[in-house]
């Protein structure tokens, strides 16, 4: 598993990036050394599972609605998001049609590396799951980027980060 305290440098500006980060998020150019792209094992059934909140339910069971809160680490706010749809995770776009139910282009998403279309939330027999959709700077989640179309369940408090951006993930179900 690599260390995820190193950084990679831009060789052109000097920026830091996020390891396994393909573009500088400050100049754009691209890092061949960002680290390699891999295939992510699929996880045993069973695996991972993780305790339920005692304020907030992870206990997503089919027929209740979820809702989420996603608090923006980096500049405090805090949006709820109904996901009985599907969540477009991004930044605004009205030339070229993309609106992003979470537009993160108000948070500073362009200097972040954030793709206009970067990922998607959605819910399937009851599970929150998260999918990059082949953004340019990658989507983590809890420090493990994400494999490109591939869903990856969802727990409450997990940690998301859309290039360098960081979001706390809070979901919640219905009584």
């Amino acid at each position: 598993m690599p260390d995820k305290s190193v950084k990679v440098i831009c060789p052109s500006c000097g920026a830091e990036n996020l390891t396994g980060t393909l573009f500088c998020v400050q100049c754009g150019i691209y890092l061949p050394f960002g680290g390699p792209l891999r295939t992510e094992p699929l996880p045993e059934q069973g695996q991972g599972q993780r305790p339920t909140a005692t304020d907030r339910r992870t206990d997503t069971q089919e027929g209740k609605a979820l809702s989420l809160e996603m608090e923006i680490l980096d500049t405090g706010r805090k949006v709820w998001l109904s996901a009985e749809r599907e969540i477009l995770v991004g930044r605004l776009d009205a030339a070229h049609g993309i609106f992003p139910e979470l537009d993160l282009g108000v948070d500073g998403g362009l200097e972040h590396g954030v793709s206009r279309r970067q990922a998607r939330i959605y819910t399937k027999d009851g599970v929150c799951l998260l999918e990059d959709l082949d953004s340019t700077n990658g989507t983590f989640l809890n420090g493990e980027r994400l494999t490109p179309y591939l869903p990856y369940t969802l727990h409450n408090e997990d940690v998301l980060t859309f290039g360098t951006m960081r979001l706390k993930i809070y979901i919640y179900t219905s009584k």
